[in-house]
C-alpha cells in the first residue's frame, strides 16, 4: 500500500507547489472551519457529522478488512447517523494524487475524500505537502483509551504524526510454516540461509517494491546492521531459492499460493493473522503454524488521516473515533474474524473492556508474544533500500 517512488517524487515536487502558492501556511494553520472537537465540543461535532456521508478511501484488496468495515464500522457509524461509504483503491497514493490535485485547484472545502488509511511514505508525502487536518487526534473521546506519547501513536515509519493521523490497526512481520513437512523451522536469518542450501528451491519471497517482499529485506537489513552486509546475505540466498532466484514471486497472494500447493516451505506477511486466514478459507493446511525469526517481528501501525479539505469533516471523526472504540477493537482483533492486534493500551481499559481481547491469544494460528518488538525504519530509507536491492540482487 505504499506509494511507488515516481508517486513519491511527484508529491515532493506538489509540496514545493504548494508552498509556493499558500500550501506552508496551510500545512500549519488549521483552516476556519476547524470543527469543534479542538475545544472539547463532541456533541456538536456529532450533531454536524449526522446525515454527512464518509468517503473513506482504502486499499480494498482485502476481504476480511472490507467484511469489518462494511459490517461492523458502517452499522455503528450509521447508529450515529453518518453513513460510511468504502471507496476501494489498491494504492493509497491514488488518494493521496486526488488530495493533492483539488488543493492545487482551489478545492479548500468539500473535497472527495474524507478519511484515508494510510501510512509510511504517503503520510510523510501529504504532510510534506500540507494535505491533512491537523492536530486533530488528541481531541476524540477514545483518545484516552491510546498511549499518544508511544511511538506505535506518535511516529508512522519514524516520521512524527503531530496529530494528523490517528492509529487504528496493529500490524507484525511474520512467518508461516507447515509442521507436517518442516518440523523445525529456522530460528534466524543465518539458519534460513543454512537450511536453504541444504533444502535449494524451498524458499522464496516476494521483490520489491512489493510491500511484503520489501519488509522482508527491511528486516533483513535491521537484524544484520547495515545494508551492505543485507545485500551481501540475499545475494548469497538467491541462488538457492525457489527457480534458483531466477523468479519471484510478484506478491504476497503468489507465494501463499506456493505454500498452500507445497511447493515452497516458508511464507511470510506484515498481517500476522493471515495463518488463521489461510486455514479458515482452506487455502493453508492446518499444521501451518506462525512463527518468528530472530526472536522478533517487524512492527508497524495503520493509521487513517483526514484530508484538510474533506467534505465530511466531522463524519470523517467520528468515524475515526468509532475505530479506536474499545468493543469494535475487541472484534478486530477476534481470531474469528481479523485476529489484528490492537493499537490500544489495554491498560486504559476496565476490566470488562479488556476481558474481550483474550480470545486473541486463543488461536494456535496467531502470536501471543511477538518477541522483540523492530521498529521500522524511516520512510526515507526504504526507497534507496529497495534500489540496492533491484540492483545489487537481482541485478
Amino acid at each position: 500500500m505504499r506509494a511507488p517512488a515516481v508517486v513519491i517524487a511527484a508529491l515532493a515536487l506538489l509540496a514545493a507547489a504548494l508552498a509556493g502558492c499558500g500550501g506552508e501556511s496551510a500545512a500549519t494553520d488549521a483552516p476556519a472551519s476547524v470543527p469543534a472537537e479542538a475545544a472539547g465540543d463532541w456533541d456538536g461535532v456529532l450533531a454536524r457529522a449526522r446525515d454527512q456521508t464518509v468517503r473513506w478511501w482504502m486499499y480494498g484488496g482485502d476481504v476480511r478488512v472490507n467484511a469489518y468495515v462494511d459490517d461492523v464500522v458502517a452499522p455503528a457509524a450509521a447508529e450515529l447517523g453518518v453513513t460510511l461509504e468504502r471507496v476501494p483503491i489498491t494504492d493509497t497514493a491514488d488518494a493521496v494524487k486526488r488530495v493533492a490535485a483539488e488543493l492545487r485547484a482551489g478545492r479548500e472545502e468539500g473535497g472527495s475524500v474524507d478519511l484515508i488509511w494510510i501510512n509510511g511514505e504517503n503520510f510523510a508525502a501529504g504532510k510534506q505537502a500540507g494535505l491533512w487536518r491537523p492536530d486533530w487526534v488528541a481531541g476524540l473521546p477514545n483518545s484516552r483509551y491510546l498511549d499518544l506519547a508511544a511511538p506505535a501513536a506518535s511516529l508512522d515509519l519514524q516520521v512524527p504524526t503531530d496529530g494528523q493521523e490517528a492509529p487504528w490497526s496493529g500490524a507484525a512481520f511474520v512467518y508461516a510454516y507447515d509442521r507436517a513437512r518442516l518440523p523445525d523451522p529456522p530460528d534466524t536469518f543465518a539458519e534460513l540461509l543454512v537450511w536453504a542450501r541444504a533444502n535449494p528451491g524451498r524458499f522464496t519471497y516476494p521483490a520489491p517494491p512489493d510491500f511484503t517482499g520489501s519488509a522482508f529485506v527491511r528486516q533483513v537489513v535491521q537484524r544484520l546492521g547495515s545494508l551492505d552486509a543485507a545485500v551481501d546475505y540475499l545475494r548469497e540466498l538467491r541462488p538457492y531459492q525457489w527457480r534458483g532466484g531466477d523468479a519471484f514471486p510478484k506478491s504476497e497472494a503468489e507465494l501463499n499460493e506456493l505454500f498452500g500447493n507445497g511447493e515452497v516451505d516458508l511464507a511470510m506477511s506484515y498481517d500476522p493473522s493471515f495463518v488463521a486466514t489461510g486455514v479458515a478459507r482452506g487455502t493453508f493446511p492446518e499444521t501451518v503454524r506462525p512463527f518468528l525469526l530472530e526472536g522478533g517481528a517487524l512492527v508497524n501501525t495503520s493509521f487513517v488521516a483526514i484530508p484538510r479539505n474533506a467534505g465530511s469533516a466531522e463524519g470523517a471523526l467520528v468515524v475515526a473515533n468509532l475505530l479506536l472504540d474499545p468493543a469494535l477493537q475487541a472484534v478486530k482483533a477476534d481470531p474469528a474474524g481479523l485476529g489484528i492486534p490492537t493499537v490500544l493500551d489495554l491498560g486504559r481499559l476496565d476490566e470488562a473492556q479488556r476481558a474481550a481481547f483474550s480470545a486473541s491469544t486463543d488461536s494456535p494460528y496467531l502470536l501471543s508474544d511477538f518477541g522483540k518488538r523492530l521498529a521500522e525504519l524511516a520512510a526515507d530509507r526504504i526507497e534507496p533500500i529497495e534500489r540496492a536491492w533491484l540492483a545489487e540482487v537481482l541485478g
